[in-house]
């Protein structure tokens, strides 16, 4: 069960979960006392492949399942527990002579309305109060992983879906444009001799894939000098979802690499995010920084992206070495014996979850105020009762009870204004 807040965390290519950089930035949030976990792509960190398909830079259906189970996870109101047993209990109650009708006229709904509640568990209620005590969850993704998780969170905000545990997320080193053919050498062989040594790790499970040409395309991909190549060659046999709900998988890209980085490109979805997002780039990272830079535009167009430029910190590289804690221990800001937490980007994304934190707290707080006051509003007039509250507060709503539904959401670009 979590009781607390998550921060679920992907990582690059051709990394795994143990790498130094999701480490260092577990232990950052857990000093904070939050929970943290990571996800191994698949066929990463050790984990046997099970599928003829590994990960790629544009499927999202594997972070979209793991969300969805972690929400399971999240402890429950007892509040709405009680709510909806009473629901339950009404339900059983009522005739059932138009209980097939009903039950047509429903599932015609939801089909023709993706957005509706009852096709996702979203973690609230019909009145949008909190059913969870724990959570919210945030997303944090380096590299590979940033392009993925900014996919993820465009194409379920564009469509109404995403689940409202999320509470933000965090990118580093996110290209935002995929296009293998853009990476200079040596780093294009690189990252292929990465791929390749994937494949023969997982070989045993792709050798029994007998769909027509798939063996010669893995041959093909062994024998390829650059990723852009490998890319090519391989991309038609790659595992995508489509971009609409209900994010069906499908297999394969018919025109090749281009296609296939084009799909995966994080850019065409960054518009869309309904949540608090920080990206953080470096000037000298070699890797990605030239297509963050010509994608920029389209992180400014949303309200709810912050971008973070450093002069240095190439690929991920964002190490510091701060003074330790007064008390030389490891404190709550992630500073420990021998100077700090690792990583600046570390406490930077640390501190943004923080302020998150903090306004939703005050956003609930503020609801929870206006709701008080709305009780107090029958029929759209003011009735002056004394509860003990701020006279000034009563005063600001006579005769205009209606306006009391208009309080922002947490998801609106006021937040980041607060930051």
């Amino acid at each position: 069960q979590i009781d607390k807040p998550l921060v679920l965390l992907l990582h690059g290519m051709n990394n795994d979960s143990s790498f130094g950089y999701i480490r260092s930035m577990m232990r950052t949030a857990t000093s904070r006392g939050w929970m943290a976990c990571a996800i191994n792509m698949r066929g990463q960190g050790g984990v046997e492949l099970t599928t003829p398909r590994a990960y790629n830079a544009g499927f999202t259906g594997d972070l979209r399942g793991v969300i969805l189970q972690l929400e399971k996870r999240l402890v429950r109101s007892t509040t709405t527990e009680r709510r909806r047993g009473r629901r339950r209990s009404d339900t059983r109650g009522n005739a059932n002579e138009n209980k097939n009708k009903n039950e047509n006229e429903n599932d015609a709904t939801k089909s023709a309305n993706p957005t509706n509640p009852d096709n996702n568990n979203d973690g609230y209620d019909d009145d949008d109060d909190v059913i969870h005590q724990g959570g919210p969850i945030f997303l944090l993704g380096y590299s590979l992983g940033a392009n993925i998780i900014t996919k993820y969170l465009g194409e379920e905000s564009l469509h109404g879906t995403l689940p409202k545990c999320i509470a933000g997320g965090a990118a580093m080193g996110n290209p935002l444009h995929i296009h293998s053919g853009s990476i200079a050498f040596p780093w294009n062989m690189v990252l292929a001799a990465g791929i390749k040594r994937s494949i023969l790790q997982n070989y045993k499970t792709l050798k029994q894939f007998r769909e027509p040409g798939y063996q010669t395309a893995v041959k093909k991909a062994l024998m390829s000098p650059t990723i852009a190549q490998l890319d090519d060659t391989f991309s038609r046999y790659l595992i995508r979802n489509e971009g609409k709900p209900p994010y069906e998988m499908k297999l394969g890209y018919d025109g090749g690499g281009e296609e296939y980085w084009r799909d995966a490109s994080s850019h065409r979805y960054v518009a869309h995010v309904s949540v608090p997002l920080l990206k953080i780039s470096a000037q000298d990272d070699f890797l990605v920084f030239g297509q963050f830079a010509k994608k920029l535009n389209y992180c400014l167009e949303n309200p709810n992206v912050i971008v973070v430029k450093t002069r240095c910190g190439g690929h991920l590289g964002w190490q510091e070495s701060p003074p330790p804690s007064p008390s030389g221990n490891c404190d709550n800001k992630g500073r420990g014996l021998f100077g700090g937490s690792g990583s600046w980007s570390d406490v930077a994304v640390a501190d943004f979850i923080e302020a998150l934190l903090q306004i939703r707290g005050e956003d609930r707080e503020e609801k929870k105020k206006k709701k008080r006051m709305m009780e107090r509003v029958v029929g759209g007039y003011y009735h002056d009762v004394d509860d003990g509250g701020d006279d000034d507060e009563s005063t600001t709503i006579r005769n205009e009870g209606h306006a009391l539904n208009n309080s922002y959401s947490p998801r609106q670009p006021k937040i980041l204004s607060r930051l």
